[in-house]
């Protein structure tokens, strides 16, 4: 699962790998991978319980939500997953 934290929209929206709403590649340079950047940024989780708890320690003003796209939900079909900068 991928967390986007948008600091514009201040959102935390929760997505499966495999959402076609997430660009390819992950990350940029305002929305890195593993840490806020100036928009954001994308954090690899393995639960809705822990990007829960990433959003709230990292950008405590988001809303957080799951992506409506992909529907994801509290389970994690197979493994995390890995995101490489």
């Amino acid at each position: 699962m991928l967390l986007k934290i948008d600091k514009r929209l201040r959102t935390a929206r929760l997505h499966r790998e495999d959402c076609k709403r997430i660009p390819s590649p992950v990350g940029s340079v305002h929305k890195p991978i593993g840490k806020l950047g100036r928009d954001g940024g994308w954090f690899s989780v393995t639960s809705e319980a822990e990007a829960s708890a990433v959003a709230r320690t990292n950008f405590p003003q988001a809303k957080f939500d799951r992506c409506q796209f992909c529907q994801t939900t509290g389970k994690v079909a197979g493994s995390a997953a890995v995101v490489t900068q």
